[in-house]
């Protein structure tokens, strides 16, 4: 972004903060639900609800630095802040003014399919005398998994072999079952540092296919750049170009 070059990430950002106003002008267009349920999926990933004692409901989403080109993204519809967290190349978004929250509040109720996102979306729901919607089955024709790709996907390459993969991360498995139903790949428990489940997919006509669900379901993290390139490695690969 050539505003940091300037002035400095945390001088940049708290310019933006105060020049954007937020616009709430979705629709129920292909185009709008996609947005939304590309919401739902980053909440369901880096998102959390949040009901003070006192009673004051916020919402917070936390992303690598690199990725606020999609804080900014939510920002610019619903409002709310984006700061720096201290000692972390993290953002933090949040969103505690009630116009917006309820806005986002019912763009994304229907949505959320992470069982502690939905407990945590109840108790406000409740608070302003919503319902919760539960979310229907998950399909290749919902926006969803861009968003939580955003939040918890990864595309590496093995140096050994220089096979490509791609996974996402989460401490239970019940999101990442069903994507393996809709994309391929399978589920296991990573022993690693973290000791989560991991959705893996590494067969090159798999990865191609969710290349292509990208493109109708775009990323709005980083990450995006890595998916564009993907075909490009193939093509290189099978030149011998790596080697």
């Amino acid at each position: 972004n050539p505003l940091y070059s300037v002035v400095g990430t945390s001088e940049a950002i708290r310019w933006v903060n105060k020049s954007v106003r937020f616009i709430h002008n979705l629709s129920n267009s292909d185009r709008d639900l996609n947005f939304k349920q590309w919401l739902a999926g980053l909440i369901d990933g880096d998102g959390c609800f949040l009901l003070s004692k006192k009673g004051y409901a916020s919402l917070e989403i936390t992303m690598d630095i690199r990725d606020e080109r999609a804080l900014q993204a939510v920002k610019r519809v619903y409002g709310g802040s984006i700061k720096l967290r201290s000692n972390a190349n993290a953002l933090r978004y949040r969103l505690h003014h009630k116009e917006g929250l309820l806005n986002l509040i019912n763009d994304v109720n229907g949505q959320i399919r992470n069982p502690n996102r939905m407990t945590q979306l109840n108790k406000i729901c409740l608070k302003y005398n919503l319902i919760l919607i539960w979310p229907e089955k998950l399909t290749k024709d919902n926006g969803w998994l861009s968003g939580f790709f955003d939040a918890e996907g990864t595309i590496t390459i093995n140096k050994t072999n220089w096979q490509l993969s791609i996974s996402a991360s989460q401490k239970t498995s019940e999101l990442l079952n069903p994507l393996v139903e809709l994309f391929a790949g399978y589920v296991y428990i990573d022993n690693g540092s973290s000791k989560s489940f991991k959705w893996y997919v590494t067969k090159k006509e798999d990865i191609l296919k969710l290349i292509e669900y990208f493109k109708k379901h775009p990323s709005r993290s980083a990450k995006n750049n890595r998916l564009h390139l993907v075909p490009k490695y193939y093509e290189l690969k099978n030149m011998k170009a790596h080697k």
